[in-house]
């Protein structure tokens, strides 16, 4: 992979033409950076990466300025994030509009910038639908999420589009970022990115740190090109692993919908529960919200198991799971405090509020736990790695159903507005870190009302199972299942969401390298097609380690019923891959021709088509391009090929 955008970049660097900016005490930094001293600059091997670190210091007021930098090896690639601490005896002036990334990028004469992003999830049709914006002379665009929750509405990657070559841009930070993209009148264009509101002075010692930026460099004439490298990046640096692998989203069955939404669960029906569905090679039993005290929704602040209920805690649940070889996934909110729950009652200090009402009518008087504050998350961390390792659980499910904005915002002085969310996220962080380092044996499940917290931070320490609270709704809805998995699938390498049935159209449609079930029929033998689903999961197994390769969409992604839709996975390093194309229920269209990518011309294929049994040997240049027939609808096929 070409890496000159990198090489173009570090040389600016190094000539003082720095990627960010900020105002101190009135002054921009880019003005600033010719007086300030540069500590030092050290650089370090680090396995796939270098590890450069570059400080500055301003001589008047001791705040120094950090920046963490890392240059891939193998990838066009670079990624960084800043920290200021005070190290003077007093107050520093004001630190403002502090943008951990912000650039100017000149085009060639011609053509124009394209962006290319997506929604992201606010539980409607429209959840991870891309977006193609033409960036038009004399524009600036805004992008931010809505109330603090990093996806809600808006996904923090990017992909800029020019002439011939892109730059895609990843955000690292799980609370209110902003990115602007603004046109000049010629052929320029000033990207910045970074916390939406900072202005704030630092108290003596006090240390803070910016949203993580990652640029993918790319050349070429197809955007897919960098979406590519990204996925490719993200696997290989960034994503959970045990044992050195991606961890793959477990094929889990949730008894929430069939137990009151969780509120009627017990030791011995979830017991019952256990042993009716591990006969049908379902990989892990998923115990959701209403275990604790107080129930679903108003007992979050009670982190105990209902007494009545488990006698005995949640180890016997654990215990049978580790005996038949499943894995053992809870449900915890920890960030949202019902106003009659245990830590308001016992710690108020440790639970901010706000004046404002919620968005969701079960959360009207509720609070937001203060991972901010060393004390009260050092508690919530024991606690919950105390109940991991008791209760034997394999997968710690963080759900967060609340806006946290409006509560930082109330908590901010004027003098230090934004400072109450870094806290927050640094506490965020550092509580799921000491999580995975207390029980390096788990991973977590991230899940912020359905797939409105992803962002780069996040992605590097979990995994979404339940990506959009669209599939709590009862039954499937393939059209958006389709399209939000083909929109993730841009940015996403590892996710998955609710699958409601086993027939191949409606699980083709939800599942993806996992999947997250949450049939009512799991209890009831003569109501299970469990014939149909252990043929379901025999091809999730057999396609999983596809779905790690390079993705194309094969068709534009909408959830239009008269369309198609489908989606390619194509793994060069095995020469296989696979296709999966739809015909939606109201498609006047029996035929379709779909263009597979990343074959190699000259090389020959054998494509399996898994529905009819079918074969066909061809080269990469014939089967490039195909007539995909689909005699009914709504209808799926599923294309396997390998290099011979």
């Amino acid at each position: 992979m070409k890496k000159e955008g990198v090489e173009k970049f570090l040389g600016d660097w190094e000539r003082g033409i720095v990627p960010f900016s900020f105002n101190y005490n009135g002054v921009g930094f880019k003005e600033l950076v010719k007086s300030w001293k540069t500590l030092e600059s050290s650089e370090r091997d680090a396995g796939g990466y270098k590890l450069k670190t570059i400080s500055y210091s301003c001589p008047d007021t001791n705040l120094t300025l950090v920046c963490e930098l890392k240059v891939f090896k193998e990838f066009p690639a670079i990624e960084w994030v800043l920290y200021f601490e005070n190290k003077g005896k007093g107050d520093t002036p004001i630190i403002e509009d502090i943008q951990a990334l912000d650039i100017k990028i000149e085009r060639p004469g011609e053509g124009e910038f394209v962006l290319h992003r997506s929604n992201g999830s606010t539980c409607t049709a429209n959840d991870f639908i891309p977006i193609d914006q033409l960036l038009a002379p004399n524009t600036r665009l805004d992008i931010a999420p809505n109330g603090g929750r990093s996806s809600d509405g808006n996904m923090p990657f990017f992909n800029l589009e020019w002439k011939d070559a892109g730059l895609v841009i990843a955000v690292g930070w799980s609370g209110q970022w902003q990115a602007s993209f603004w046109r000049d009148a010629g052929t320029g264009l000033q990207v910045r990115a970074g916390m939406q509101k900072t202005h704030l002075k630092l108290r003596p010692g006090e240390r803070i740190r910016t949203p993580r930026m990652l640029l993918v460099f790319w050349e070429g004439n197809d955007r897919m090109l960098g979406n590519n490298i990204l996925r490719r990046l993200l696997l290989a640096h960034y994503v959970p692993k045990h044992n050195g692998r991606p961890i793959f989203p477990p094929v889990g069955l949730s008894s929430w919908f069939a137990y009151n939404t969780g509120n009627d669960v017990t030791e011995k029906n979830q017991i019952e529960f256990i042993k009716a569905i591990h006969p049908l090679g379902v990989e892990m039993y998923w115990l959701d919200a209403g275990w604790f005290e107080g129930g679903w929704p108003n007992g979050v602040g009670n982190w105990f198991p209902k007494k009545n209920a488990f006698p005995n805690g949640l180890k016997p649940l654990g215990d049978l799971c580790r005996e038949l070889g499943m894995k053992f996934i809870v449900w915890f909110e920890p960030e949202r405090v019902n106003s009659e729950s245990q830590i308001q009652k016992e710690h108020p200090d440790w639970v901010l509020h706000s004046e404002g009402k919620s968005w969701d009518p079960f959360c009207k008087t509720d609070g937001l736990f203060n991972l901010g504050n060393p004390e009260a998350r050092e508690w919530l961390t024991d606690h919950i790695s105390n109940m991991i390792k008791e209760s034997g659980i394999n997968v710690y499910r963080h759900d967060f159903n609340i806006d946290p904005l409006r509560f930082w915002i109330a908590a901010d002085e004027e003098d230090r507005q934004g400072i109450t969310e870094i806290k927050y996220i640094e506490g965020f962080y550092k509580f799921w870190d000491d999580l995975l380092e207390r029980n390096p044996n788990i991973f977590i499940d991230n899940c912020a009302s359905g797939g409105r917290r992803i962002d780069l931070e996040t992605i590097s320490r979990s995994i979404p199972l339940w990506h959009s609270d669209t599939q709590c709704c009862g039954y499937a809805v393939p059209e958006q299942d389709q399209a939000q998995n083909a929109g993730l699938g841009f940015w996403v390498p590892l996710h998955t969401g609710g699958v409601w049935n086993s027939d191949p159209y409606r699980w083709r449609s939800a599942a993806t390298s996992g999947a997250s079930l949450c049939t009512l029929d799991a209890l009831k033998p003569k109501n299970f097609p469990e014939t149909e689903f252990k043929k379901a999961m025999a091809e999730l197994n057999q396609l999983r380690p596809l779905f790690l390769g390079d993705y194309y969409p094969l068709f534009d992604i909408n959830v239009n019923d008269t369309c198609w839709c489908g989606y390619q996975f194509d793994r060069q390093d095995l020469g296989e891959g696979f296709a999966l194309i739809f015909r939606r229920k109201n498609s006047p269209y029996p035929c379709a021709e779909i263009k597979l990518r990343g074959l190699k011309p000259a090389a020959k294929y054998e494509m399996r088509f898994k529905d009819t049994g079918k074969k066909k040997t061809g080269t990469g240049r014939e089967f490039s391009k195909m007539s995909i027939t689909i005699p009914k609808a709504p209808w799926s096929v599923l294309i396997t090929y390998k290099r011979k």
